[in-house]
């Protein structure tokens, strides 16, 4: 058996995304991507540089490694796979690997992002190539690039903002990795959420900040959200947190403390985002 759980980077976000995760923390990673950028899975041998956003060629050429898939994926019982969506390389690939995922009876949740809304028509693929993601994954992350300027007060560039958003896509899926050694899908019950990432000595004080600034419009009080953090949490501040969560949503939020020691909390939020309000929906999440 290889291990419970595998980080799966794809296209060109994807692979940026995971080469953040710390060797030290030991995840094995695969990435997949074309052009020649040290992947694991190179496709087309590394001639082909990018699909340019056409998804059905990135599909096409995750078909032809197959064989190289399967065989990455070969004795994990989950797969995290993350990918910017609105191209052609992650987006494409997503659809191979889920079937290569199904076919070994193992489990996938899908981290994506999508594109600033003046990136135009990528942006608006990205949405429907979302649709498709949720309804095959068991658990989607979303995260909608638009919403990292304002966290700088609108101040943040626009190469900032996507660095600052591959970092907490980063964090999400390290977190999930270290959850899903435990009840991960009956914790995380709903089929969608999105994030929202804050850091301070402060427990309390990062939660009710990363409360206004989730990263894909949701509505807190839809359901459950999850407070995780990396160190732990005293139970004073359990306390203060599910008051003010439950105050303000209605819903008693469940927390999964860390073990470590130290002064600063990276508080992470899974916040559930209706999963038939996105498949319904005529574009209302991505709007600027």
């Amino acid at each position: 058996m290889a291990g419970r759980t595998l980080v799966i980077g794809s296209g060109g976000a994807g692979q940026n995304i995971v080469s953040k995760i710390p060797n030290e923390l030991n995840i094995p990673v695969v990435t997949i991507n074309t052009g020649d950028h040290g992947s694991t899975i190179s496709m087309a041998g590394g001639h082909v540089e990018g699909c340019r956003g056409d998804m059905e060629l990135g599909w096409a050429l995750a078909h032809d490694y197959v064989d190289d898939i399967n065989e990455a994926l070969k004795g994990y019982a989950n797969i995290i796979v993350t990918a910017g969506l609105g191209g052609g390389t992650g987006s494409g690939s997503i659809p191979v690997i889920e079937e290569c995922v199904l076919g070994q009876g193992s489990r996938m949740i899908s981290v994506v992002s999508i594109p600033m809304h003046f990136e135009g028509t990528r942006r608006e693929n990205a949405y429907e190539q979302m649709k498709r993601i949720i309804k095959i994954a068991d658990r989607t992350i979303l995260f909608d690039i638009e919403k990292m300027p304002s966290r700088g007060g609108g101040s943040l560039t626009i190469s900032k903002a996507i660095s600052l958003a591959d970092e907490m896509m980063k964090e999400a899926i390290v977190r999930m990795y270290e959850m899903l050694d435990g009840p991960f899908f009956s914790t995380l019950s709903e089929k969608v959420y999105t994030i929202a990432y804050r850091t301070s000595k402060d427990p309390v004080k990062a939660v009710i900040k990363a409360m206004e600034e989730h990263l894909f419009d949701a509505d807190p009080r839809y359901g459950k959200i999850i407070v995780t953090s990396d160190l732990r949490i005293g139970l004073s501040d359990e306390e203060a947190i599910s008051n003010e969560i439950g105050n303000s949503t209605g819903i008693i939020p469940e927390i999964v403390s860390g073990t470590a020691e130290g002064e600063d909390h990276r508080i992470l939020l899974f916040i559930p985002i209706s999963y038939l309000s996105l498949l319904s929906s005529k574009h209302p999440q991505i709007s600027p």
